[in-house]
């Protein structure tokens, strides 16, 4: 039995209460233990300190989560980025390149090319260096020693402990806060929420799409993992404009209302609300559409999402910044596609998060 991404999130909330639907999720529980011990085991040796730890000459500045899936680490490490840069700071950007686009990407060489967030990193922070490779360690010291950067964000790295981090900031989405409870697979944690003691800041991202009740169970609920004193700070993702394939930009009043909307995000249901946000009406397979996290489309799969825009009467398709930039040589010249584009704003605290950033210099 093959799921489609909106399925398995169905299955793995609860929503599914058919005979099949309880009977994998029973299946994935049994398996969630042995993950478990295999994530015990790693974590082990590094809070034993059996494993290397290495330092390099910058503050390293880690932005992860404790969930898989799209907590909107792209925005925020924009947002991070463009405010070093304001302090004076010539920030760099460390990540592993996961579904990199480049086939030929390995330890010994960085990336080129890159996969979608490193596309959408280089839209949002032209000129910022970003080297994605499996060694974060490499990435670091040569964006250090050969790109004169004088700080270091390592993308996805609360769980990448090899490279000592100066600064641990983990991002917790509102909407789905805590990975059904579960560790992967049967939920999406990946580690259990006791973890979150190695966070010297929490970042809640979306705060925008759930009630301000719903932000203070989740604070209530972090306050009983994290060490005391450990700031929380609120992130919400505004949608400031339309972009197309070449790179023109669109009013938001713009609002293509016809459109064929669709995504391959770690968080689709973040994206939905945000269509409900600037006013469309996304419905799940009839004019919106989910593929897997980090997917790269096919010819015919972009040719059936073009002829479902032909069909309603549209040439629209409309999207994230992250597929959008996957997308411009499989498009035909008769279909128009947008993405709407996001920028992080921090809702309270800022100068909290502020002071901790200066401190590291």
């Amino acid at each position: 039995m093959t799921l489609n991404p909106a399925q398995i999130d169905a299955v793995l909330s609860g929503r599914r209460t058919d005979f099949r639907a309880v009977g994998l999720r029973l299946l994935l529980g049994c398996a969630s233990p042995f993950y478990g011990a295999a994530a015990s085991l790693n974590r082990m040796r590094f809070d034993w300190n059996l494993a290397a730890v290495h330092r390099v000459s910058a503050p390293v500045i880690s932005v992860g989560n404790i969930t898989t899936g799209g907590t909107g680490k792209t925005p925020f490490t924009a947002w991070l980025v463009r405010t070093l840069q304001k302090m004076g700071k010539s920030p760099g950007i460390a990540s592993r390149g996961y579904k990199s686009l480049d086939s030929t990407h390995s330890i010994e060489a960085d990336q080129q090319q890159g996969n979608d967030e490193k596309m959408v990193l280089e839209q949002l922070c032209p000129g910022t260096p970003h080297l994605q490779n499996r060694d974060r360690v490499l990435a670091a010291r040569r964006l250090i020693e050969q790109h004169n950067c004088d700080c270091v964000i390592l993308d996805d790295g609360f769980q990448h402990r090899r490279l000592h981090r100066d600064l641990n900031l983990v991002l917790i989405d509102a909407v789905n806060p805590f990975g059904y409870n579960h560790l992967l697979p049967r939920g999406l944690l990946r580690e259990p929420l006791g973890s979150l003691k190695r966070a010297d800041l929490i970042v809640i991202t979306r705060v925008e799409q759930v009630p301000a009740a719903h932000i203070s169970q989740i604070r209530a609920k972090l306050k009983r993992y994290i060490h005391d004193g450990i700031p929380i700070v609120e992130v919400a993702f505004e949608p400031t404009f339309f972009l197309d394939r070449d790179g023109n930009r669109f009013s938001l009043s713009k609002i293509p209302q016809t459109a064929i909307m669709f995504c391959g995000i770690g968080n689709p249901s973040g994206f939905q609300n945000l269509l409900s946000q600037i006013g469309l009406d996304p419905s799940p397979g009839k004019n919106f559409f989910i593929f897997p996290d980090h997917h790269h489309y096919t010819k015919q799969e972009v040719q059936t999402l073009c002829n479902r825009a032909r069909k309603a009467g549209t040439k629209g398709l409309l999207t994230t910044q992250k597929d959008l930039v996957k997308l411009g040589h499989l498009l035909p010249d008769d279909i128009t596609c947008q993405a709407v584009c996001i920028d992080a704003v921090v809702k309270n605290a800022e100068e909290i998060l502020l002071q901790k950033l200066k401190e590291l210099f």
